[in-house]
């Protein structure tokens, strides 16, 4: 991933990312959106729905890494985490639509969008382990696209 060291690239990555995302959302079929996706247990739309979420999840994260603190509990641990990550998806998706998500991955982004200006310049470089990978402030900012191209690659199309 590369490294984002200021805010203006963390704007443009973010960006970016929304880009990238509507383009994703926008180009799958009515049949696609219900149609199961190639990451298992997970359909399109929750899927996209996940994408959206992850959006606005940054603020904690960067909040963590600016103190040099990541996240990174025991193998028992993370796996309550994904099951109950994956049970909170499977529940709030359900009346998910493609217009909803994309409004959805807009407010979270707007918001980390805002947490890019709370940044001072000796902070973009802190950092920690982060649910198993050394992640720095300005890499969190660069994880949004990261997670849209992770997933992009898991969507199934008809």
């Amino acid at each position: 991933m590369p490294e984002v060291t200021n805010a203006e690239e963390a704007r443009a990555a973010l960006d970016e990312a929304r880009e990238q995302f509507r383009e994703l959302v926008l180009a799958l079929a009515d049949d696609d959106w219900n149609r199961p996706s190639n990451n298992a247990g997970w359909t399109n739309r929750q899927l996209c729905w996940h994408i959206a979420f992850g959006a606005g999840a940054g603020g904690s994260t960067v909040g963590r890494l600016r103190r040099n603190k990541g996240l990174n509990p025991p193998a028992p641990v993370m796996a309550i985490f994904n099951l109950t990550s994956k049970w909170m998806v499977r529940i709030r998706s359900r009346n998910a639509t493609p217009q909803s998500v994309l409004a959805f991955f807009d407010e979270g982004h707007g918001k980390t969008v805002k947490l890019v200006d709370t940044v001072a310049d000796d902070e973009w470089d802190n950092g920690g382990v982060f649910l198993g990978q050394p992640m720095t402030v300005g890499g969190a900012f660069a994880f949004m696209k990261e997670h849209v191209a992770e997933h992009t690659a898991e969507l199934r199309r008809g």
